[in-house]
């Protein structure tokens, strides 16, 4: 066996996976490791990089050893990871519990993110008119006006996934990719920072950091060679090109999309479900659709642009039913999940739509990333009362569910009225695995549903990306169509149609309802309390 082989290297929220590819997309052999996410105070959430670090070349390693000879038939290796900012200082880590990474669900900037959005700034343009505090420059801006100390001890600040490729290869580079879609960075201007905006709240310093001022380098270009420590590490030959990476949802965006993909890319939303979800189309031109992140140039494909839409939590959604209902049997494992999903879909192969009737949410636990691209509202739940038996358990389950498929049908429509015309879903990640989820994408979207044959689609974009720096393809849409796998249609079940449509409609009010009372809300916090007023008054009478 001396065909060549491509090395990919996921990071996810809470572990590492490699996997290694033939250079027709088949995976040959794919190994996990996790590592800890520390929550040191409400709203942080953080990573230390050497435990990252550590879990990333413990699966690389394994997965090595269970394919013989695989070391040696390397051609070249990708690197893709969530969206999380890893921070380098001198002297101690820089965040609480000891810590560098700032997981990218962490929403300690949103009073930051709400000052960004006061700006008015052209940057908005491009983040659907809202700054999520889930992207980097409002995590900064705390960072510095909370922690100055450890901010005047930063020495670079990167995208999980360019960190990654730094560590791999020593070389300090940035892809397009991390800096169009979390950064105050657009590719398409003739300066691509927003220095004036930078200025405005005082981060004039941040583009100091590391190599942030030079130009990054497409997805899929060669980041670097691998070093000798790293090889050592891993147990690789050093020299080996190491590809320019991504983010972890434009990876499975690449695995789902297919072969001879451009004709299509108007109709196609990939969706990468995992803890969150996020849906990645692609267009030719610079399309805005408010609430929704992006137009991004360049994140991908050079000459392209992309928009991100998304549900903060959605396999996490899932985790806290399990995690808190009195009547979960534990903890959220994948056999929990299985067990619930299975025990759901019998009662409503018995009972049909009567089943949790009354039951609805609007599952925002974490702000609504689109179509309303406001990371500060929360969730609304109907028909909570307080049964603590199995059935309410399995109720709630079921309601959370889907009221993501619902969510999923709006963020489809929604961008639909904004110049595409979608009318496929191509489905990655681990909402694949369960049953019911799978049931209700297929049943309530309102369109087709497609899932790839890989069994690792996250992974797959990622060795496309491995093989193009590789130049056993000439670029990523030949990397599609020699590696990406047969996708496989799901036909709707006509019996759930019309309970669905009832179902989504009731969605659509609670929606508007949630709003409303967020806007009254938000009226009564900016609004002093009448007695303020009225001493306000008695003080100028008395001035």
């Amino acid at each position: 066996m001396t065909a060549p082989l491509v090395l990919a290297v996921d990071v996810g929220t809470l572990s590492a996976r490699a996997g290694l590819f033939t250079r027709d997309g088949r995976c040959l052999v794919a190994r996990q490791a996790p590592f800890r996410l520390l929550r040191p105070a409400e709203h942080h959430a953080v990573y230390r990089m050497a435990e990252i670090w550590a879990a990333v070349g413990a699966c690389v390693r394994e997965g090595l050893a269970a394919e013989p000879g695989a070391a040696a038939r390397i051609a070249g290796l990708a690197f893709d990871a969530t969206s999380s900012l890893a921070l380098t200082a001198t002297g101690a880590p820089p965040l609480d519990g000891e810590a560098d990474v700032v997981c990218w669900m962490d929403h300690r900037g949103e009073a930051e993110a709400l000052e960004i959005d006061r700006t008015g700034h052209r940057f908005l343009d491009h983040v659907g008119g809202a700054v999520s505090p889930e992207t980097n420059l409002p995590k900064l801006l705390w960072l510095k006006r909370h922690r100055p100390e450890a901010w005047a001890r930063l020495t670079a600040a990167r995208d999980l996934c360019d960190e990654l490729a730094y560590r791999a290869t020593g070389i300090d580079r940035h892809s397009v990719c991390g800096l169009a879609c979390k950064w105050p960075y657009l590719p398409h201007e003739d300066e691509p920072w927003c220095r004036d905006l930078l200025d405005a709240l005082g981060l004039d310093d941040l583009i100091r950091l590391g190599r942030l001022a030079a130009a990054p380098a497409h997805v899929g270009t060669v980041h670097g060679p691998l070093s000798e420590d790293a090889a050592r590490d891993f147990g690789l030959p050093a020299g080996l090109p190491v590809a320019v990476g991504l983010i972890d949802a434009e990876a499975g965006a690449l695995g789902v999309l297919g072969r001879d993909c451009r004709p299509r890319l108007n109709r196609v939303l990939p969706m990468i479900a995992g803890t969150s979800t996020s849906f990645m189309p692609f267009a030719p031109d610079a399309r805005r659709v408010p609430g929704v992140w992006g137009p991004f140039k360049d994140a991908v494909f050079p000459g392209l642009w992309m928009h991100e839409a998304g549900q903060s939590l959605s396999g996490a959604a899932l985790d806290a039913v399990l995690a808190h209902h009195p009547a979960s049997p534990g903890p959220p494992t994948p056999e929990r999940h299985a067990a619930a999903a299975a025990a759901v879909l019998a009662r409503l192969d018995a009972e049909g739509p009567a089943f949790a009737a009354r039951r609805h949410v609007v599952p925002d636990w974490l702000g609504n990333r689109a179509p309303l691209g406001d990371g500060r509202v929360r969730a609304l739940l109907t028909g909570i009362g307080e049964e603590t038996s199995e059935r309410s358990f399995l109720e709630a389950y079921y309601a959370t569910a889907r009221a993501l498929a619902l969510q999923t049908r709006h963020i489809r429509e929604h961008l639909n009225r904004h110049g595409y015309a979608i009318d496929t879903v191509a489905l990655a990640g681990g909402h694949r695995h369960n049953p019911l989820l799978m049931r209700l994408y297929r049943d309530a979207l309102g369109c087709t549903l497609v899932v790839g044959e890989a069994a690792e689609p996250v992974l797959l974009g990622t060795a496309m990306v491995a093989a193009t720096a590789a130049g056993l393809v000439p670029d990523l849409f030949g990397a599609l169509d020699a590696m990406a796998s047969e996708p496989r249609a799901l036909v709707p079940d006509p019996a759930w149609a019309q309970a669905h449509a009832r179902a989504y409609r009731t969605y659509l009010t609670l929606f508007e309802v949630r709003n409303a009372i967020e806007r009254d809300a938000r009226a009564a916090e900016a609004a002093p309390l009448a007695r303020d007023v009225a001493q306000a008054g008695l003080a100028a009478d008395h001035g």
